[in-house]
Formats: C-alpha cells, structure tokens, sequence
C-alpha cells in the first residue's frame, strides 16, 4: 500500500577513532516514530556516511509504502549535491544510487538543518 504522506527522515553520521556510523530516525507526518536505524560503515569520510544515512531512511519508507520525506541533515554538501539531482556523475557509487532512487521513486526534499538543531 502506498502511503501518501509525508515523512520525516533526521539523519546522523559520526567518526569516532577512524570508524563511521549512520543512521537516523524516521517520523511519519505527524511525528510519531516509526522506526530508528544505524550501520556500522567501517573506514569512510563524513560526507559519504551522511549519504548512507539518507540512503538508509529512503529505503526504510519505501519498503514501509512511503514515497514522500522531508530529509533533514546538518551536512551542507550532502543537503546542496543531493538536491543537485542533475549534477554530473560524482564517482560515488553509493551517492549515485541514492541520487537515482530520489530522481526515479517519489518526492523527496532534503533540507539543511544546522547541528545545533538537528
């Protein structure tokens, strides 16, 4: 069943001594929690476990029936190439496919939300 609603994705990613973590919460429309989600990612940068984050919450609605988020990230850069969708090819694969899915399977708004509020 596909849902109509808006979501809301508020993702998070750290490096801590070298070792990356993502993850998030996914709120439907009203707030209500839905789910929350973390991946050990090993050796990464910032910037691409920040994309894994949004990468995780969009996949997680789309399996749950959602095809519209409000995606809320405190990574400029991330915020600024992913609503780029036609920006050239990056070379990041995981980048590309997150690119792909918001371009091919919804709505999807990414906003910049500043640390301190996120």
């Amino acid at each position: 069943m596909i849902k109509l609603m808006w979501a809301l994705i508020d993702t998070t990613s750290a490096i801590r001594a070298n070792v990356a973590m993502s993850g998030g919460v996914v709120r439907d429309h009203d707030g209500n929690w839905i789910v929350g989600f973390t991946r050990f990612l090993g050796v990464y940068p910032l910037f691409e476990a920040e994309v894994w984050s949004i990468l995780g919450g969009i996949l997680i609605l789309l399996n749950k029936g959602y095809r519209r988020a409000i995606i809320l990230t405190d990574n400029l850069e991330v915020a600024q190439i992913l609503n780029d969708l036609d920006l050239e090819d990056s070379g990041i694969t995981m980048l590309r496919r997150t690119q792909r899915i918001m371009r091919l399977e919804g709505m999807w708004k990414i906003k910049h939300i500043p640390r301190n509020r996120n």
